[in-house]
């Protein structure tokens, strides 16, 4: 198979994560009385990868019976499954795609969903169904720092998606997982809190077969056709199209151990915190304002990567952003781990790029922002 177009992603998925910070609020959060709210998948799911692949991509319709228009102070992905949970990412659900998602989940156990929620079609789904929050290992209760929160309106309901990665199973044994989520927020009339956004950045991922080591994966193209056939053709796309974007040849790039990419911002936010997001072959990520200017400065820089840890980092003071400025994410890889890593070692060599599953990779930056 060749991929001859490419398609422009509507937003990079896995994800694995909205990074919202996890940390206590510094000064007091604000009076209006806190309500918590308690919701657990409606069934349990036994996850199952398709076509022989390890990876499961699971949407959940969930309804948390939110009473009234509020601002989530904070939210918490508790899973059944925590050895075998990737990750999981909190979509908000608003009127626009309820039916859709009422239909996709008619059997109470999902639907498949590699990339996003699949809703409202590629460019509405991160519209109408944005980011609320994330879970990843090393993460625990998402608490937004103080003077911030995240709204949510009364009877909207939330699109759980969980990355069940069953290379971890212990002992190869999958269970059924019933995971919950639990939220505090504080009725939004009247408050006074900032709302919290998220910008994601992205790079390729280009890692050839270390030298010495050799299969018919290690070949980019037949790569990317198993990455279709496990995961989804969007995967392999979207893979092809994150070169395009950063400027580099789709079709015949140059593999590299360091993946970077520049993205030329169109809007005025304030940076508030910065959180990485690879899978097990990293080894370093950064995020830069305007690298190489005299006004550089430095948003994260995570010089040794740890997949079991990927928390965020609340700035110090806010980083605010232009219109016309650059953010740049690099990140460094080290592809000889697919050797020595037990879920990994046992695995088909193969040319790694961008892709879903725990044995491919990302380079993502995940950055919260307020107005």
């Amino acid at each position: 198979m060749k991929l001859r177009r490419v398609l422009i992603p509507a937003l990079l998925a896995v994800l694995v994560t909205s990074f919202v910070p996890q940390v206590a609020d510094a000064a007091k959060a604000p009076k209006a009385k806190a309500k918590k709210y308690s919701v657990t998948m409606k069934k349990a799911y036994l996850p199952a990868a398709p076509n022989k692949g390890t990876d499961d991509y699971r949407c959940f319709l969930l309804d948390p019976k939110i009473s009234a228009d509020s601002i989530i102070r904070s939210i918490e992905f508790v899973p059944q499954r925590k050895n075998y949970v990737h990750h999981a990412i909190i979509f908000r659900v608003t009127e626009a795609d309820i039916a859709e998602a009422l239909t996709a989940d008619k059997s109470g156990i999902g639907w498949p969903c590699f990339g996003g929620t699949g809703l409202g079609g590629m460019l509405s789904s991160f519209i109408s169904s944005p980011w609320l929050s994330s879970w990843a290992p090393g993460r625990g209760k998402d608490i937004s720092p103080a003077g911030y929160g995240t709204p949510i309106k009364k009877g909207e309901r939330i699109v759980l998606q969980v990355h069940y990665n069953l290379l971890a199973a212990s002992g190869g044994m999958i269970e059924t997982d019933q995971s919950k989520i639990l939220i505090d927020a504080i009725p939004a009339k009247g408050a006074t809190v900032k709302e919290l956004g998220i910008e994601l950045f992205a790079a390729p991922v280009e890692l050839a077969c270390p030298s010495g080591v050799t299969g018919p994966l290690c070949d980019r193209d037949q790569s990317l056709i198993d990455l279709a056939t496990r995961t989804t053709t969007k995967s392999a796309l979207d893979s092809v199209a994150i070169n395009a974007l950063c400027r580099q040849n789709p079709y015949k790039p140059t593999p590299s151990l360091t993946s970077r990419c520049d993205k030329v911002m169109r809007s005025s936010f304030n940076i508030i915190a910065a959180g990485p997001h690879m899978h097990l072959l990293g080894r370093s990520l950064k995020l830069t304002l305007n690298p190489g200017t005299a006004t550089e400065k430095s948003i994260l820089n995570v010089a040794n990567y740890d997949f079991d840890d990927q928390s965020a980092t609340v700035l110090k003071s806010p980083i605010a952003v232009n219109p016309g400025d650059t953010i740049r994410i690099e990140c460094t890889f080290d592809p000889t781990l697919r050797q020595k890593i037990p879920q990994l070692k046992d695995l088909e060599p193969r040319y790694v790029t961008w892709g879903e599953g725990s044995s491919d990779e990302m380079c993502l930056g995940i950055v919260s922002t307020s107005k």
